[in-house]
Formats: C-alpha cells, sequence, structure tokens
C-alpha cells in the first residue's frame, strides 16, 4: 500500500481492482439496508465528526467519541471484544456487513457513515 500527500491531505493508493470491489461491496451493503445512494448522498456528517476524520480518525472511532461511547462500551453492545473495536477504528479489521449494521444502529447513524473507508488510516 502506497501512501502519497496532496495539498496538505494524505491519500492511499490502491489497485484499480480493489477499488471497484470496495464500492461494490459498500453498494451491495447499502442496498441490502435499505439505503440507497440518494440517502448515501445526502447524509451530512456533523462538523466536529467531520474535522475528526478530516485529522485522520477512522469513521467508527469519530462516531464513537462523538456520541461519547467508550469502545468497551461499544463492543459489548453489539458482541465483539474492545480489542475488534479497535482493529476496525485502526484499519486491522474490515466489519461484516452485519456488525456495520449493528455499530451504525448503536451509533444512530445510517450504515454508509461507517462504509466509506471504515478505519483505513
Amino acid at each position: 500500500m502506497e501512501f502519497i500527500e496532496h495539498e496538505g491531505r494524505r491519500f492511499v493508493l490502491i489497485p484499480e481492482r480493489t477499488w471497484k470491489d470496495i464500492k461494490g461491496g459498500i453498494q451491495r451493503l447499502l442496498a441490502e439496508t435499505g439505503n440507497d445512494s440518494g440517502m448515501a448522498s445526502s447524509f451530512a456528517p456533523p462538523l466536529l465528526v467531520q474535522a475528526a476524520i478530516a485529522a485522520g480518525s477512522s469513521e467508527l472511532r469519530a462516531w464513537r467519541r462523538f456520541r461519547g461511547l467508550p469502545s468497551a462500551q461499544l463492543a459489548k453492545r453489539v458482541g465483539v471484544t474492545r480489542a475488534y473495536i479497535s482493529m476496525i477504528e485502526t484499519g486491522r479489521r474490515r466489519p461484516a456487513a452485519h456488525l456495520l449494521q449493528r455499530l451504525a444502529h448503536e451509533l444512530d447513524i445510517p450504515v454508509c457513515a461507517l462504509a466509506t473507508n471504515h478505519g483505513d488510516r
């Protein structure tokens, strides 16, 4: 995996095929949860969440902190370990669709708020 810097922001370079797989997975996930692309594009996170993500936080971590929810408590609510939440937040694990749905439910956000890069930083 390569990183590039552009205008003060860090980007990850991935093969085009990988991007297409990710994009297809997100589209399937949104379709499974009843969120069409219209909802995904109309949803805007609060500025504090956007700022945290722009500063390098994963979506999951930004939302969890915004909601004031400790990782251990979120983990217990969704049926995983705190360590697993940490691995998702740091990009070492990709959550399955059903776990993304449970996380979004507990954080009271649409799945699309977590499905874009959930911990790729």
